[in-house]
């Protein structure tokens, strides 16, 4: 197998071409105004929206910074321009049932004037009835009604007064008891009881007889009254009653013909009318004090709260329909809750005190919530989902619904809901939503999924131009020169990790305009350039540096053991990543590796002192699989070998390092040397197919710099995937460098080429024979197991009491591959 050679430069980054940008700066480019990148996304988002079905809720997915919120909002902002305004939603006072208000419908814009023909009647009232009752005509009547019944009054009394008068009785009125007889004295006056007490037993026995047959036809008398007087009052009733039709009767005829065609309206006008008439009293009653609770925490005190409008959504000034986000999903702020006002020690709540949710707002049209926070909400969940299962928007307090409240509390008509949800959530969320929530999936039926990266050519670099112009403009920054939107397409496509694709991560990429700019601005420059942006890109890992530089001194200091010349036996340069999701590094790290007699274990240190994680062990588990498959296939590997990460104590995980814990074994039980002028990553199957790896030009320029503080010799380099190839994006220093030959870059396949270039000595190759050619590695560790096979097998002939013939015997017949 030849040996690979160093890769050139082109493979290394992939530069703009100058000639495919043909404009000055982003001024004279126009904005984007569609997604980019995402059409998977925009295909579910255009079917979710058309199906007007339940169920069909958005659940959109993707990493944080792709920009799907705005990109969301966007799309749902244009699609509801195509569609209409929806309903005004209000509650209303039921006469009848207090408890249970009407929710009523009316076209958009409808419900505020409907407020204010209501307020506008009511205050007319408010002057109108006391007015109508404060005038001559009222009182006259009224004054009739009342002489009328007491000249009734009076005449029956007086009769019955004139019947008793022969019979010395008179008619007197008791305080306490009403009307009664009393004998008459001498001079027609009311006996005293001590006169009464003196008179004989047969007169006062007569008088108690008359007394008796008068009371009787007394009592019939003030029946008679009673009926009278009932009489009386149903006319002041009456009179009441046409005073009141007449101050209401304009104005609600008005409303009346407004709203003909709303039948719930005119059926709540009907009831209003009938409750004004029985509860005028309100209108004549100017005392403050007799207000109820509600009333005098009211924004509006002119009007009673049973005859309040409580307009809950209005879309007075929408032209389409409506797109809500709610930053806060509590369960009160996405389903509406009903409040209570506490006046004088008493709780008290009524329809005039019910408030909408984001649900009643977006009714109609499209709800934006973020998934986590919507989980983080207590029962605000289970109170999206009741409204999405049952189509309707029912308001109750939490409290009631949870029981932890006695009180007496409201019962609204609930009202039909006509909503698309767009949740936004990341896979993990997504995933565990699907697996534990049974309704999720029936009521997220659309998965919009974000992607990533999109792929880099001609047509995409013309769009990714236009985002970057739409950027700065939206922003007021300075517009971006040719070779600046070069530089950003080019970081673009290192951030995807890919010279064929480009990064949709709209946040860093605003970030990385946001501080070109700034350096621009500073420099006073008219436009942002490449090297404004090379500047921020360095700024950038400068602050982010404390770490890494910390790092780096110490291997310059030995304080962490790094080798970069010369060679060692069992000792490998590895090559790993270490950071935030923000800003990663590139870190070299020893590994190291023993052998020793034993019966072919590989000892993983890292997993034994549970420093190593499940990645990490399977590929030690792997590379263990394919040295037996290579040295252990028809007989025992006699050699035992511990393998660990030198100077490692926070963890190690994945699978990448697994071709170097190979490289480093395979020298350990051959015992040839490594060189250290070179580091390694790339992971390994059990067939010995190199595989790719994550964080490839970190690792890289993490090597590198190494090296560059060592002084750069010619001879270092790092050995990686060939399947990595394609996500080179060097930085510039690193190019420099190998375009000077003072540091070199190899792709590899197989592991026999990485076993070349680090051991410099072939691999080797099993002859037609069976055997492995003596200068080779394999050839070396299989010359190293037959001797201990050998010496085990002295050991046991020992024991056997077998001499050497016959154990070469033994073998040949057992094991012909040896022949």
């Amino acid at each position: 197998m030849r040996t690979p050679k160093p890769l050139p430069l082109t493979k290394l980054y992939k530069a703009c071409r100058v000639r495919d940008f043909s404009f000055e700066d982003t001024r004279h480019i126009s904005p984007l105004d569609t997604f980019i990148g995402q059409q998977r996304a925009e295909e579910a988002l255009q079917f979710a929206t058309a199906v007007n079905r339940k169920g069909y809720n958005i659940f959109a997915v993707g990493h944080a910074g792709l920009g799907k919120r705005t990109m969301l909002r966007r799309f749902l902002e244009q699609r509801a321009t195509e569609m209409d305004a929806p309903s005004d939603w209000l509650y209303l006072h039921d006469f009848a049932n207090p408890r249970k208000p009407w929710a009523v419908r009316l076209p958009g814009g409808m419900g505020t004037g409907f407020k204010e023909n209501m307020q506008e009647l009511i205050l007319d009232m408010k002057q109108a009835i006391p007015a109508a009752f404060d005038n001559e005509g009222f009182f006259e009547r009224a004054e009739r009604i009342k002489d009328d019944f007491s000249e009734r009054q009076s005449s029956a009394l007086k009769a019955l007064a004139a019947e008793a008068e022969p019979l010395k009785l008179k008619l007197i009125l008791q305080t306490p008891g009403g009307y009664a007889f009393v004998p008459a004295d001498e001079e027609d006056q009311p006996m005293d009881a001590d006169v009464f007490a003196g008179l004989d037993d047969e007169l006062r026995r007569d008088f108690r007889e008359k007394i008796e047959g008068m009371e009787k036809k007394l009592r019939l008398v003030l029946r008679e009254l009673a009926q009278l007087e009932k009489q009386s009052r149903l006319e002041q009733q009456a009179l009441n009653e046409e005073v009141t039709n007449d101050a209401l009767e304009e104005g609600l005829q008005v409303l009346k013909e407004k709203y003909l065609d709303y039948p719930r309206i005119q059926q709540y006008l009907d009831a209003l009318h009938q409750d004004l008439l029985d509860n005028v009293a309100i209108f004549l009653n100017t005392d403050d004090e007799d207000e109820d609770a509600v009333t005098s925490v009211s924004p509006d005190k002119r009007i009673p709260t049973r005859y309040q409008v409580n307009l809950l959504v209005s879309h007075a000034d929408r032209l389409h329909a409506p797109v809500i986000e709610e930053s806060l999903p509590t369960h009160n702020n996405i389903v509406g809750h009903v409040e209570n006002v506490t006046y004088q020690g008493t709780v008290a709540t009524d329809f005039s005190l019910i408030r909408p949710g984001a649900l009643h707002r977006a009714n109609g049209g499209f709800l934006l919530l973020d998934a986590e926070r919507l989980l983080s909400q207590p029962y605000a969940w289970e109170g999206l989902k009741l409204a999405l299962r049952t189509g309707s928007l029912r308001i109750d307090t939490l409290e009631r619904q949870l029981s932890v409240s006695g009180s007496v509390s409201l019962e609204p008509e609930p009202i039909p809901l006509n909503c698309t949800v767009a949740l936004m959530g990341d896979d993990e969320l997504l995933h565990a939503l699907q697996e534990q929530d049974p309704e999720f999936v029936e009521l997220f039926k659309v998965v919009a999924e974000f992607e990533t990266e999109m792929p880099r050519n001609l047509q995409s670099q013309k769009l990714y131009t236009r985002l970057i112009a739409s950027m700065v403009a939206r922003e007021g920054m300075l517009p971006v020169a040719k070779d600046g939107v070069m530089r950003v397409i080019e970081e673009a496509a290192r951030m995807a990790e890919h010279q064929g694709k480009l990064s949709l991560n709209a946040a860093d990429l605003n970030h990385l305009l946001r501080e070109a700019d700034y350096l621009a601005t500073r420099e006073l420059s008219p436009a942002i350039t490449a090297d404004h942006v090379r500047a921020a890109l360095a700024a950038r890992r400068r602050r982010a540096g404390r770490y890494p530089d910390h790092v780096l001194e110490s291997i310059k200091e030995d304080f962490i053991m790094i080798s970069t010349s010369g060679t060692k036996v069992g000792q490998v340069n590895g090559l790993t990543v270490v950071g935030s999701h923000d800003f990663l590094h590139g870190q070299p790290s020893r590994i190291t590796a023993r052998v020793h007699y034993g019966n072919g274990e590989v000892l993983d240190i890292e997993r034994s002192v549970h420093l190593g994680g499940s990645m990490h062990s399977k590929g030690v588990m792997i590379l263990t699989g394919y040295l037996c498959g290579l040295f252990g296939a028809e007989d025992s590997l006699p050699l035992d070998a511990s393998i660990v990460f030198e100077q490692s104590y926070g963890g190690v995980d994945g699978d990448s390092a697994s071709l170097g814990e190979l490289i480093c074994l395979l020298s350990a039980m051959a015992e040839v040397p490594v060189a250290q002028n070179l580091a390694v990553t790339g992971s390994i199957n059990q067939l010995g197919e190199v595989q790719p790896i994550g964080g490839v030009n970190e690792k890289i320029e993490g090597f590198f710099e190494v090296c560059r503080a060592r002084g750069l010799t010619g001879e270092q380099g790092a050995i990686i995937p060939h399947q990595n190839v394609a996500q080179l994006m060097l930085r510039e220093e690193v190019l420099e460098a190998i375009g000077e030959g003072q540091f070199h870059i190899w792709a590899v396949s197989q592991v026999e080429e990485a076993i070349q270039l680090m051991l410099n000595l072939p691999a080797g190759q099993l002859t037609s024979t069976g055997k492995w050619p003596k200068n080779t590695i394999y050839g070396k560790i299989a010359d190293r197991l037959d001797r201990l096979r050998d010496k085990d097998g002295d050991e046991q002939d020992a024991k056997d009491g077998k001499d050497k013939d016959t154990r070469e015997k033994e073998s040949k017949d057992t094991n012909p591959r040896k022949n």
